[in-house]
């Protein structure tokens, strides 16, 4: 029998990896103490993880991801980057053993609310800024975009579009007026936000709660969401600059030019040129886990863009052609592995409300169409291995 402190513990951590996102690598603290928890778990209670259901599914998913940074280290381009990261790994591993073996329906459910307040006031402090020029610390949003708390990084937008399916599930208890007015005001915030990706996550996880929770007067609600999302656009496009500019940029898509593309990508096109010439040239197993800028330039065509202004490019800014990139068919075979094992560890609860909301979100960091951040970097593992350790979770107490 676990403690009840012990959970609440376990579920206050959690609530503040979420909670210190906009601060940096802040968020690494409560991280490392879950992963000291989980080693002390793996040390003095083995023998009962062994016996969990969940251990084996975990812990293979976690091997596979493992050996996909390893098998790419080898060789990196940038080994010291690459085995801190393959070797940092370990430590969502150890808090995944703490987070799934303690954490139960009821601490779930707590945990759920808290992140539910967390997105609504950083909604709500991203509106302030956005009314006044500052946010509740006084500081300005990045030129072009709404970031709230998150001051000069655009990562408001992604985050909320990535813990949204938890709040729609919170709040779907409580009466229909707040929960219109909740997912409403984070889906205003995520469009001021400016980033397309957010957009585009924002209406995946739209689509998949119609599909799986709506099913009296589907239609219905389907066409009051749209007039309401459309109406939402047209205030937009009329009083907010930064939006009308932003799909001004996203139109450039329709005249089928590859400048236009270009441009409307951000200047995406030569980076993911440079990402397919370091598979080619890596087939096997990349050039290493977050050695993309320290070869880019090498990789790069003639005249690219961000040779000249930075030098090179940071990262792949899409998931696959990172992978590939960075880990060859090795790691992206071993990536569609995890996908494989964990959908058969899902399979049969995804409906159920302690399961979905994980699922769906990490369905939405890797849809094909989203340009989004290195899933090797600090900030954004740390956002999917939460996601991961829950969904686990999730599905333990969904089968008890």
């Amino acid at each position: 029998m676990i403690p009840v402190k012990v959970n609440k513990a376990v579920a206050g951590l959690l609530l503040a990896v979420v909670g210190l996102l906009p601060f940096g690598r802040l968020s690494e603290i409560p991280v490392l103490l879950l992963a000291l928890g989980g080693l002390w778990l793996l040390i003095s209670d083995h023998r009962s993880l062994w016996q969990s259901r969940w251990f084996k599914p975990f812990t293979a998913v976690f091997a596979a991801y493992f050996l996909l940074a390893a098998t790419a280290s080898i060789d990196s381009y940038w080994p010291a980057k690459s085995w801190l990261i393959t070797w940092g790994a370990w430590r969502f591993y150890l808090a995944g053993l703490l987070v799934i073996h303690v954490l139960d329906e009821a601490d779930m459910d707590w945990l759920s609310k808290g992140v539910t307040v967390l997105l609504l006031f950083w909604s709500l402090d991203a509106l302030l800024q956005s009314v006044l020029g500052y946010n509740i610390l006084g500081q300005a949003s990045y030129p072009g975009r709404l970031t709230g708390l998150f001051g000069q990084n655009v990562k408001l937008g992604p985050v909320l579009a990535l813990f949204v399916p938890v709040l729609m599930l919170c709040v779907c208890r409580y009466r229909t007026w707040l929960r219109w007015s909740a997912v409403g005001l984070v889906l205003l915030v995520v469009t001021l936000s400016g980033t397309r990706s957010a957009w585009l996550m924002m209406g995946f996880v739209l689509l998949m709660f119609w599909w799986h929770h709506v099913h009296g007067r589907r239609w219905l609600l389907m066409l009051k969401s749209g007039a309401l999302i459309g109406v939402g656009v047209l205030l937009l496009w009329l009083t907010s600059t930064d939006f009308q500019q932003r799909v001004d940029r996203s139109l450039q898509l329709l005249q089928g030019e590859q400048s236009a593309i270009d441009f409307a990508l951000a200047d995406r096109l030569p980076i993911w040129h440079t990402a397919w010439n370091m598979y080619q040239a890596h087939p096997l197993n990349g050039v290493g886990p977050r050695a993309f800028r320290q070869v880019y330039a090498e990789y790069a065509e003639p005249g690219d863009v961000w040779v000249a202004q930075q030098g090179g490019g940071l990262h792949a800014h899409h998931w696959v052609l990172e992978i590939m990139a960075e880990t060859g068919t090795i790691g992206m075979v071993l990536m569609l592995l995890m996908w494989v094992m964990m959908w058969r560890y899902v399979r049969g609860h995804f409906n159920q409300n302690q399961v979905w909301p994980y699922g769906v979100a990490l369905l939405a960091a890797f849809l094909p169409v989203v340009s989004l951040y290195s899933l090797f970097s600090s900030f954004w593992s740390i956002c999917l291995w939460w996601l991961l350790m829950l969904l686990f979770a999730g599905v333990k107490n969904a089968s008890d």
